[in-house]
């Protein structure tokens, strides 16, 4: 079996595992390079040969597959430095791309606006992703049913385009009214540009959502255009560098959908890598607690710049349309993470007007990063108070790889945190440790109650370099039975890469009350959709002989608009197919929403089908078995602080790599992985399983 890579570029750290023949892992961090991300990418892999004793074009060239993971397209918008592009649009809609953004009502969270802030002059509100002087009209209109009232005035077309091209856009984002009802008009708009305009990229609302709403619908297609000449240019200069280095083997790239896809269909659809990189947590973690028998489970990934939670009740992992960034809502299919500003590098501050202490959203970044790196950082990070708390060893960071300081980071807590609130340095360290905690705790439980679920009955997953150090605290806070520590938490989204099926989803427009559906109606556009479906992995270069499809169809209750997706049946869909997706329907608002009325007639929205092409998952590695004595792994002791003290106290620590499957080890205690650490409070013991995870046990 060929090698497989996969690298996740992350806010702070680009992560990266090798897989061999033999199921054995090689894992590797690297500092992430925002200026240039391919730097981050390409030092992680040369970091990845030196461990496995390769060169790099030696590794290359036995790897048959590499799939990556970036925040490349997130980060272009929160950083607004994408395309500069120009807009076509229906005559008289013009400057309702301005207001885009959604209703401060309707942010979600646990915010809600009041009607002051709603309607108040100083409300300040997203700014569009382009100016109005670069958004043109033209004339044409299509009405509600998919019938042309305007037929498209091609002159107008013209002249916009000559317009958008002496501004010099690098992309036009077409979107008219009820496009994904009657296409032509974008169709003929795409043709013309790519005939006056060719060097523009050209993205199409009809081909990027394809669906009712024209908020999402404009909105994802602005997304898509604001970010793809930066993507693109990623995407080509990465395949170049590996095809210099020797690597010939499937170049994958991770969606936001949890799926994965080649350079060429990502380059199509460029914002499919918006939110992707937390996307592969969520599957690795349902693999993992099965291993245990766990269905209800909690992924948190804390990294070094964010905190990620997946709620995974049951063995499902939630899917959305309605995901919102930067203030405007994003309509693709995306795996349910929510995020908080809650990671290794977040700073430590005092609010100026409560005398508070508060933790991020602000990050140290990878540069210059906490002050204990010695880059001339000076604010006091979580990864500076875990240093000053004893929990990580300043010379065994990334396994010796970086040395930290920690003078620096004591003189930047008492600086900044100690010295204003009077306390001394390691209560100051205490303080952020506690902060941090009850911040992410409270982001977990704002998962669970928007659910409506408890979390006593779920396991958390703690995964990320830095939240072993927090997990065991954080169980307390939210009152979750146990956790689990996977070998591979440094790496998580990395390793869940390694379980991405290849996955592709294409949707369709079907407003119909559910009594006058037509299931041959319904049949036809899904057999429309299968064949897109297997035309996409031809030229991917995917066989069809193994594909899976997977239908599905959005639906509500008459006079709603909280619509929630239901299963099909498998085969053509008829009348029985369709009255059981619609039981399901019910079964899922009675789960999710709190009621359900199968006598109150409901609507379907839209046709959703998914094709898979299945990967062959890793085998998890088995570790040499031992019994509950771990005295083999000891490495010693050292001073670490715990509350239950309020002190300092002789902590073992352990080395991670030493422990074998069915040791016990008896908090108060530390265990060093290379790229991690478990901090293990007094009244917890962490048992090892057979695949190196580690397990809690609580006492009594």
């Amino acid at each position: 079996m060929p090698l497989r890579i996969s690298v996740d570029n992350g806010g702070t750290f680009t992560d990266g595992i090798l897989l061999n023949e033999k199921g054995e892992t090689v894992t590797a961090k690297a500092h992430t390079t925002p200026e240039d991300i391919t730097l981050g990418t390409m030092e992680c892999m040369n970091r990845l040969a030196r461990s496995s004793g390769m060169t790099l074009m030696d590794l290359l060239g036995r790897t048959g597959t590499i799939v990556l993971g970036t925040t490349l397209a997130t980060n272009i918008v929160a950083t607004r430095s994408g395309a500069k592009v120009g807009t076509i649009t229906t005559k008289g809609y013009r400057d309702r791309l301005s207001f885009l953004h959604v209703a401060k009502a309707d942010l979600g969270g646990d915010k809600k606006a009041t009607s002051a802030e709603l309607f108040s002059f100083r409300s300040e509100y997203p700014k569009p992703l382009t100016r109005r002087y670069l958004m043109t009209e033209v004339e044409e209109r299509v009405n509600f049913r998919g019938e042309v009232l305007t037929p498209l005035n091609e002159e107008d077309v013209r002249r916009s385009v000559k317009t958008l091209k002496e501004q010099e856009v690098d992309a036009i984002a077409v979107m008219l009214l009820f496009s994904h009802l009657h296409p032509a008009h974008e169709q003929r708009i795409g043709e013309i540009i790519r005939e006056d305009f060719p060097e523009a990229y050209v993205s199409l609302s009809l081909d990027v959502l394809p669906v009712m709403g024209e908020v999402s619908r404009w909105s994802t297609t602005m997304f898509s255009a604001y970010v793809a000449p930066k993507v693109i240019a990623y995407v080509s200069q990465i395949k170049k560098w590996l095809e210099t280095e020797g690597f010939g083997g499937g170049l994958l790239f991770m969606q936001s959908n949890g799926g994965t896809a080649t350079a060429e269909v990502v380059c199509e659809n460029p914002a499919a890598l918006l939110l992707s990189g937390p996307a592969a947590g969520p599957s690795l973690g349902r693999h993992i607690a099965g291993l245990h028998g766990i269905e209800n489970v909690v992924t948190a990934d804390m990294g070094g710049t964010s905190f990620d939670v997946s709620l995974i009740p049951e063995g499902q992992i939630n899917v959305t349309r309605k995901k919102v960034i930067d203030g405007k809502k994003f309509g693709l299919f995306t795996v349910d993470v929510n995020a908080v500003g809650a990671g290794g590098g977040s700073i430590a501050w005092i609010d100026r007007l409560t005398g508070r202490l508060d933790v991020g959203p602000q990050s140290a970044g990878a540069f210059p990063g906490p002050a204990c790196y010695g880059n001339g950082g000076t604010e006091p990070t979580i990864t500076d108070a875990n240093v000053v708390l004893g929990y990580i060893d300043p010379d065994y960071f990334l396994g010796g790889e970086t040395r930290l300081r920690k003078d620096l980071a004591e003189k930047a807590i008492q600086g900044k945190i100690a010295d204003p609130l009077g306390l001394t340095v390691p209560e100051a360290a205490a303080a952020i440790y506690d902060v941090v905690n009850a911040k992410m705790a409270g982001a977990i439980d704002v998962v669970f109650s928007k659910r409506g679920y408890d979390p006593r009955d779920f396991t958390l997953c703690a995964a990320g370099g830095a939240l072993p150090v927090h997990a065991a605290r954080l169980v307390e806070e939210l009152r979750i039975k146990d956790f689990i520590v996977p070998k591979v938490a440094p790496v998580f989204c990395a390793f869940g890469m390694l379980y991405a099926d290849i996955r592709h989803h294409f949707t369709r427009p079907y407003y119909r009350e559910a009594g006058c559906a037509e299931p041959e109606e319904m049949d036809a556009l899904f057999e429309e959709m299968q064949k897109e479906a297997l035309d996409t992995f031809q030229k991917e270069g995917i066989g069809n002989r193994h594909i899976i499809i997977e239908k599905s169809m959005d639906i509500c209750y008459t006079g709603q608009r909280r619509e929630l997706t239901a299963t099909a049946p498998d085969g053509p869909m008829t009348s029985e197919s369709l009255e059981r997706t619609i039981e399901l329907f019910h079964e899922r608002h009675g789960k999710i929403i709190g009621y359900s009325d199968p006598g109150f007639p409901v609507e379907i929205v839209r046709l959703h089908l998914a094709g898979i092409s299945r990967v062959s998952p890793p085998r998890p590695r088995e570790i040499v078995r031992g019994n509950q004595e771990a005295s083999q792994a000891l490495k010693g002791t050292r001073k670490a602080y715990f509350k239950d003290f309020n002190d300092y106290t002789d902590t073992a620590v352990y080395d991670g790599d030493r422990l074998l499957a069915g040791n016990r080890c008896e908090g108060p205690c530390i265990i060093e992985e290379k790229m991690t650490t478990l901090v293990v409070p007094p009244g917890i013991a962490i048992r090892v399983d057979q695949t190196g995870n580690y397990t809690t046990i609580m006492e009594a």
